[in-house]
C-alpha cells in the first residue's frame, strides 16, 4: 500500500455530505402519547388481523362474520383517524412524502383532486387496514368529515372483499371441511 494517501472527501471534517435524515428518525422526534396510543393499537389490530376474521366467520356464519368484522374496523379507523388527526408526526411523514416523486401527485395539493379519488380511495378502501386506511386519508388532507365518512364506511367494502370472500370461502371450502374429517 504504498503510495496509497487518502482522498480529500475521506478526511473528516473537510467535505459534509448532504443527506436527508431517513423517516423513522423524524418520526421519533415527533413521539406524543396520541401517537404511540395508535401505534399500540395498530399493532394489536395487525396481530388480531389474521385469527378474529377465522373466528367471526366460524362462529357467525360468512356474511354476519363480514359486517361484524366491518362495525369492528370501522370503529378501529375512527379511533385512528381521531388519534393521529393534527399530529406534528403525520406532518413530518407528509414533508418527507413530498419529497418523493411517487408520493407527490397524490399529496402535492387540490389541483388534482381527481386523481386522490381515482387512486387513494379506491386503493385505500380494499387494501388497506384502518391504520393504513386513517394514515392515508389524513396524508392527503381530506376534510375532515370526508375523511371519517370514507374511513368508517370504507371498512363495509374491506370487509366484504376479504372477510367475506377470502377468508369465507377459505373456511367454507378448506379449513371445515378438513376439521370435520378429522373429527
Amino acid at each position: 500500500m504504498r503510495g496509497w494517501r487518502r482522498s480529500p472527501s475521506s478526511r473528516q471534517g473537510t467535505v459534509r455530505q448532504e443527506t436527508r435524515p431517513s423517516l423513522a428518525s423524524l418520526l421519533r422526534r415527533h413521539l406524543t402519547p396520541r401517537v404511540v396510543a395508535a401505534l399500540t393499537i395498530w399493532r394489536l389490530e395487525a396481530w388480531l388481523a389474521a385469527p378474529l376474521p377465522f373466528l367471526l366467520v366460524a362462529a357467525l356464519g360468512r356474511w354476519p362474520g363480514a359486517l361484524t368484522m366491518a362495525a369492528f374496523t370501522g370503529l378501529l379507523c375512527a379511533l385512528f383517524l381521531y388519534l393521529l388527526d393534527g399530529e406534528e408526526a403525520l406532518e413530518t411523514v407528509h414533508r418527507w412524502a413530498l419529497q418523493r416523486d411517487w408520493a407527490r401527485p397524490l399529496l402535492a395539493g387540490p389541483e388534482r383532486p381527481w386523481l386522490v379519488w381515482l387512486l387513494a380511495v379506491p386503493l385505500c378502501l380494499l387494501w388497506f387496514g384502518p391504520f393504513w386506511r386513517a394514515v392515508v386519508l389524513l396524508l392527503v388532507r381530506l376534510e375532515r368529515p370526508l375523511a371519517y365518512t370514507i374511513g368508517v364506511a370504507g371498512a363495509l367494502p374491506h370487509s366484504l372483499l376479504w372477510t367475506g370472500l377470502v377468508v369465507g370461502g377459505v373456511w367454507e371450502g378448506l379449513l371445515w371441511p378438513l376439521m370435520k374429517g378429522l373429527l
